[in-house]
């Protein structure tokens, strides 16, 4: 399988695909209950069919390493309750680890503009991962909260504004901001500015093309 599950950094991701394919296939009851096995010869001849089916689409779906952890598991319930127990709570406590990292992301001195908002883009990606959606807003708040002391100008004028800033539009001050002072101060480099306006504009492609992706799903 394409998507299988490595471990507890893919396992939210893993466990909705997974679901679609068994409901596809007419085996998601197999996952959620142990299926007694009929009494009827020809109704017991099916339920082994799909039993079977379930199992190998299971054990297809998960990389060598985990295969140990569902060795021995006669049923797919039984195997489907192994991986549960297994890397729920681990993805639990992975979603509330890097919770706390967002939250607790600073701007370092020596940190360009882009190399801090990175960390943000980094770990929302990383909750991302984990089934965790992290609004522009939120990260917008953040990234003004971890801001060094020199920023608190730029901090009351965006926190007094009746709409606070869009995520892209944050970044996009940042950087032009940095640029300017830099210059101002005599501490920029042409190197080093033109690698902010391509990172600042690398951010905004991603960002469109998100945008006309979600678009053009919509439309479907």
């Amino acid at each position: 399988m394409e998507y299988a599950l490595e471990g507890s950094s893919n396992y939210i991701a893993w466990k909705d695909r997974m679901e679609v394919v068994l409901d596809d296939n007419g085996l998601k009851d197999f996952i959620e209950a142990d299926v007694p096995k009929p009494t009827d010869a020809t109704q017991a001849n099916a339920w082994q069919k799909k039993t079977s089916k379930c199992r190998k689409i299971l054990l297809e779906g998960v990389k060598d390493h985990i295969v140990s952890s569902v060795h021995g598991k006669i049923s797919p319930y039984l195997m489907w309750k192994a991986l549960t127990d297994l890397f729920q709570r681990k993805s639990n406590q992975r979603k509330l680890t890097l919770k706390d990292k967002l939250r607790n992301i600073k701007c370092e001195k020596g940190d360009s503009m882009p190399k801090y908002l990175t960390k943000f883009t980094q770990c929302r990606d990383e909750l991302g991962s984990v089934g965790v959606t992290v609004d522009d807003e939120d990260l917008v708040s953040l990234a003004l909260l971890g801001l060094l002391k020199s920023w608190n100008s730029y901090q009351d004028f965006v926190n007094g504004r009746e709409k606070l800033l869009g995520w892209e539009r944050l970044w996009s001050d940042l950087v032009q901001k940095e640029i300017m002072r830099n210059t101002r101060d005599g501490s920029s480099s042409k190197g080093t500015d033109e690698e902010n306006c391509t990172l600042a504009a690398k951010a905004k492609k991603v960002k469109s093309k998100k945008a006309s992706q979600s678009g053009a799903k919509g439309k479907k």
